[in-house]
């Protein structure tokens, strides 16, 4: 599944409409203690560029990494590249050598072309084993949600989704999970906040919200300071659905090099952004994505790429800087 990120109809609208509640950043939590920030950068394990997740883990240092995208195909959970969980025999075998490489992966349900298994399927137990077979398959203790387009205004498939993870944490003793949330500079759209409301009235607190801080249509602009704003916006709100959540509970998640919409997230924005998130304790630091981070050669991309970052740089350059 090559994607690129689109915005979703209305969502600057929405999002402004969310941020009324903007609280200044920084002041929230006390920072818990150096070092508390996990990086687990996005890998397409479908796209033709996986290479690069080994020479990141072993050459590079990334112990751990978010492995894109399963989705549901009615009530079957398969890889973007339609081969099944556990049974994929091109993304199998990478996980797997990472795992033996001393990597830690988290896998990640949905995306911008694919709806996690909670919104394709309403059987609930065919929910719960499908989210079984990945903990199972792949000796994983996370799980991500990047909830987006449609998907993120659906709180009825939200809802029954968060019923089954509680279960499967209160089954599988240290498993953590995360949703993956599209924001603007002024935080989560209200259909974003509803998705962490829907969580908590399913009795379940997520680990981690982390923000997509990219892609955001407003024209070119300081993509560091714009994603610190969006990581604060997001925590505000974020603690307006419960006051429990802190730094440690927030994720931030650029994209590397050229956006969707002709932004450029640069080197220069990484270190910005890893040094604020590791100031205030930021719990996951990430970026889309490994298999991009290299130059596109030649001219550089005028549009995003899949592949390549469209910025000039040396090959996993974004990695270097954020990890």
């Amino acid at each position: 599944m090559r994607r690129i990120r689109h915005a979703t109809a209305g969502l600057a609208t929405a999002a402004l409409a969310a941020s009324a509640a903007l609280a200044s950043g920084g002041t929230a939590s006390a920072a818990p203690a150096a070092g508390a920030t996990t990086f687990a950068p996005y890998t397409d394990m479908s796209n033709g560029q996986e290479g690069l997740l080994d020479t990141a883990i072993t050459q590079h240092g990334v112990k751990t990494f978010t492995a894109a995208f399963v989705i549901g195909s009615g009530c079957n959970a398969i890889w973007g590249d339609t081969l099944p969980v556990g049974g994929d025999s091109y993304t199998d075998p990478l996980i797997k050598k990472a795992q033996s490489e001393g990597a830690s992966v988290i896998v990640s349900n949905g995306g911008a072309a694919g709806y996690p298994l909670g919104w394709t399927c309403t059987d609930q137990s065919a929910i719960k084993a499908g989210y079984q077979k990945i903990i199972s398959a792949y000796g994983v203790k996370s799980l991500d949600f990047d909830i987006e387009g449609g998907a993120v205004a659906d709180q009825t498939s939200a809802v029954r989704n968060w019923t089954v993870m509680k279960q499967l944490k209160d089954a599988n003793p240290g498993l953590t999970v995360s949703a993956t949330l599209p924001v603007l500079p002024s935080g989560l759209t209200q259909d974003g906040v509803n998705i962490l409301k829907s969580a908590k009235s399913a009795g379940l607190k997520l680990d981690v919200v982390n923000a997509m801080t990219m892609d955001y249509y407003q024209g070119n602009q300081d993509m560091g300071q714009a994603a610190i704003k969006a990581g604060q916006a997001t925590l505000a709100q974020m603690k307006s659905v419960d006051s429990s959540y802190t730094y440690a509970n927030l994720g931030i998640t650029p994209m590397a090099g050229t956006n969707d919409d002709g932004s450029t997230f640069t080197l220069a924005d990484a270190a910005t952004v890893k040094n604020w998130a590791a100031s205030n304790g930021v719990g996951r630091l990430s970026m889309w994505s490994v298999n991009r981070d290299q130059s596109c050669g030649g001219s550089f991309a005028l549009a995003a790429s899949s592949t390549c970052s469209g910025v000039s740089q040396a090959k996993l350059a974004f990695t270097d800087a954020l990890k």
